[in-house]
């Protein structure tokens, strides 16, 4: 079995083949092809992708590094797996076989960025790609107002809102402000003054979202207004 890429190149090479969301290539018969080629005997493409918490992200090889991750080559059609090689490199060779394991908190030097695969006639293809490691940004316990308080004033109040995330990898962060019905885009702002406020039951949250799109979610906070003014009646 030989091996060429979807432009259908007719001379077997060793290709270096572009990333991709899910990083792909075709391997198919290219040198010596049978008047009547068996069906299985080719393979159509193998994709690589990332499994993490038995979640497969095939959109952009993101791990989360604070848990154990596997790459995973998978073959179509998936029966042909057997008749491959599969070796995982950076710089050198760290693993062969399908899959490869990546532990938590892993050196960036342990993780693979790129695939060679290895017929049974010795023809081989090699795919590069890069794993993304991104630790997701989470809230701290300092926001206000905090659950169940009761802010005093009027309509014309500006009542304070704050809030605060962290990320080991981000300086800034991205945030949404949802206000009852309302949602405010603040960008790394993360404190606001509003006004406008019914007397009543009122609910907040706070959207953050790193520069990788890895988001996290400020609990619904439930607070209430209070009119001053009502009050000295």
């Amino acid at each position: 079995m030989d091996f060429s890429i979807r432009h259908r190149v007719p001379v077997f090479k060793q290709l270096r083949l572009l990333p991709a969301v899910a990083a792909a290539f075709l391997l198919c018969a290219c040198l010596d092809i049978p008047d009547s080629p068996e069906p299985k005997n080719t393979a159509s493409y193998v994709t690589v992708y990332a499994v993490q918490k038995g979640k497969a992200d095939s959109a952009s090889l993101k791990v989360n590094p604070e848990s154990p991750a596997t790459l995973k080559a998978e073959v179509f059609p998936r029966e042909l797996e057997s008749e491959l090689d599969f070796a995982w490199y950076r710089d050198s060779l760290l693993g062969s076989g399908a899959t490869f394991k990546i532990s938590a908190y892993a050196e960036e030097d342990s993780i693979p960025n790129k695939l060679v695969v290895k017929d049974r006639e010795g023809n081989t293809a090699d795919l590069s790609f890069e794993i993304t490691v991104n630790s997701p940004p989470t809230f701290t316990e300092d926001f206000s107002p905090a659950q169940g308080d009761t802010l005093y004033g009027t309509t014309r109040t500006s009542f304070a809102f704050s809030w605060k995330a962290e990320d080991s990898e981000d300086a800034s962060l991205d945030y949404i402000l949802e206000l009852d019905t309302a949602h405010y885009y603040v960008g790394a702002l993360e404190k606001i003054q509003q006004s406008g406020l019914q007397p009543g039951t009122h609910l907040f949250r706070v959207i953050v979202k790193d520069s990788e799109g890895d988001t996290d979610t400020l609990p619904l906070v439930k607070f209430y207004v209070a009119d001053t003014l009502e009050a000295k009646k």
